[in-house]
């Protein structure tokens, strides 16, 4: 999309071959959408469609069941190993919730697939 309004404005004389190159590659190596916004700053319409600012579509749905056995491993396990260690005496207890939801969330980490930056801006499509 983003290459496709560039050469729109190569071939409305906008920019030179130089200009649409330098473009094109920073394009490619865009991040994000301000990163994007910036190539475009300086020509008019056409530009390219990018998505909204609101909240994603994933923000509505339940709590990843990851996050919730850490904050569940934490909220439980660290009562109980207070009062393991103050009975036992053992307080290295205290650091087995917080490994198991490092754990966890690494595990949670390692499930999402990473982002695949294109030239259009948006990290779900492909390449």
């Amino acid at each position: 999309m983003a290459r496709d309004a560039l050469q729109v404005h190569l071939d409305a004389e906008r920019l030179d071959a130089d200009g649409f190159a330098r473009r094109v590659a920073a394009c490619e190596q865009a991040v994000d959408q301000t990163e994007l916004l910036r190539i475009f700053a300086d020509l008019p319409a056409p530009r390219p469609q990018l998505p909204s600012a609101e909240a994603p579509a994933e923000a509505d749905e339940d709590m990843p069941p990851g996050v919730l056995a850490g904050c569940l491993a934490l909220g439980l396990g660290i009562p109980v190993a207070i009062v393991v260690g103050a009975v036992y005496g053992t307080w290295w207890a205290l650091a087995v919730p917080v490994a198991v939801t490092v754990a966890m969330a690494y595990v949670e980490h390692l499930r999402r697939p990473a982002p695949n930056r294109t030239c259009d801006g948006d990290p779900r499509a492909s390449g």
